[in-house]
């Protein structure tokens, strides 16, 4: 079965930091067109938010027997359970970023930028997590899956 995870992944990874990035630029520049950029970055990164978590719960299903026992399960588990976490802030930061440019106060400003810088470094931790679960403890490979290894 293909794994969609990974993909999925990717475009959280890069929608979410790309935004807080054009976030940080309109903070710094007012220009709105650093505004609607991390706005559309936000809004995308939504629907891969939930696909990157529902993909990962599909596959921690595959994997979880492989690895029962072991620091990598441990690492399973705190690697789905921020996954949740990261859907939940970027779904709050495309919330938070709509109302901020409807209302274009800047207390929800500086709350949208604080909780995308915030956001991004959950979602790097994250991508640490799960980076060492797949080159250090071979999670999710099919070698290492098939006890080859």
């Amino acid at each position: 079965m293909f794994n969609l995870h990974p993909p999925m992944v990717h475009f959280v990874i890069a929608l979410s930091i790309s935004g807080a990035f054009f976030e940080l630029l309109h903070f710094i520049t007012r220009k709105d067109i650093f505004s609607n950029a991390s706005l559309l970055n936000f809004l995308l990164a939504v629907p891969f938010g939930w696909a990157a978590w529902f993909t990962g719960h599909k596959q921690e299903e595959i994997v979880e027997d492989f690895i029962k026992n072991t620091h990598a399960y441990s690492l399973l588990e705190t690697h789905e359970t921020i996954g949740f976490i990261v859907a939940v802030l970027v779904t709050i930061l495309a919330i938070l970023k709509l109302m901020s440019s409807y209302r274009n106060v800047k207390a929800l400003n500086l709350i949208v930028l604080l909780v995308s810088l915030i956001t991004s470094a959950i979602i790097v931790y994250q991508g640490n997590i799960g980076g060492k679960m797949v080159y250090i403890y071979g999670v999710g490979v099919k070698p290492v899956m098939e006890g080859q290894r």
